[in-house]
């Protein structure tokens, strides 16, 4: 008697996007010093796999690619490495996320860490991703996620195939100076809020049907200058960027102030709903 046994087919990761500036995923960098000269060399492939491991996901390690939860396919790629004035690097490096229904064509974000050396630059990067970044990813195949809140916007026509466009906000990094305000001055910061504070600008993406990854970041320096920066699947949206300057000037002055966070677009139901 025999068993036969059809082979689960291999997922294949689409293409690097064009404007994903990242190339290659090894890289092998000589420094010098007044004392001595040496190499360092990183695999990012390996340094991605760890961190996903770290953080609990099955995988499997492709050629170049990584295979996580059967599902995804996440290529990293180096962009540079910096060396820092009092010792160890700066490295960045971009991550291109994939998924047969959701992203079928990836989307990409980039990356950016410090470290001793240039494999736990790497390594610390690639874990806040899967800290920050990752749960959106995972959250829009759930009808009811586990890790992000959920925004859900009508899309005013009840029948359409496409339904509602519902908004994953990622966990949120926040950094400020001091916390504690004068008076009755009020600050409060929860996990919409950068989103909220300027949700005009993406009108346009809430009104269309495919998945959207958003990087949302804006500083205000302590000596209350203020920086944003602001990518839709990895690429600058200006609109953006400049709707986070002007919601930073709204804050009060406490030091130095960051916040990042990932935001994730799409149709619900009708994109990826439980059968």
């Amino acid at each position: 008697m025999f068993r036969w046994f059809k082979q689960k087919q291999k997922i294949t990761p689409p293409p690097p996007d064009p404007q994903n500036p990242g190339r290659g995923r090894t890289i092998k960098v000589a420094f010098a010093n007044s004392d001595r000269s040496w190499t360092e060399d990183a695999d990012l492939l390996s340094s991605r796999a760890e961190a996903l491991s770290a953080a609990g996901h099955p995988l499997v390690r492709r050629k170049s690619w990584i295979e996580v939860n059967r599902d995804f396919t996440i290529m990293p790629q180096v962009i540079a490495v910096h060396p820092l004035e009092d010792g160890g690097v700066r490295t960045s490096s971009t991550l291109q996320v994939a998924h047969s229904t959701l992203v079928p064509g990836g989307v990409f974000e980039y990356q950016y860490s410090t470290g001793d050396d240039i494999k736990s630059a790497f390594r610390k990067g690639f874990e806040a991703w899967a800290a920050s970044d990752f749960p959106v990813f995972l959250d829009a195949l759930l009808e009811k996620p586990d890790h992000c809140m959920t925004m859900q916007k009508s899309s005013g026509a009840p029948s359409s195939p496409d339904g509602d466009r519902r908004v994953i906000f990622g966990p949120p990094e926040h950094v400020v100076s001091y916390s504690n305000l004068p008076g009755k001055e009020s600050h409060d910061f929860c996990p919409c809020c950068l989103f909220t504070n300027t949700h005009e600008v993406f009108k346009e993406i809430l009104a269309g049907t495919p998945f959207h990854g958003i990087r949302l970041l804006a500083i205000r320096n302590a000596d209350g200058s203020l920086q944003a920066d602001c990518r839709v699947n990895g690429r600058e949206w200006d609109a953006g960027k400049e709707a986070l300057i002007q919601y930073a000037e709204t804050w009060p002055d406490r030091g130095f102030e960051y916040r990042k966070q990932y935001v994730g677009i799409q149709s619900w139901p009708g994109q990826n709903a439980p059968s």
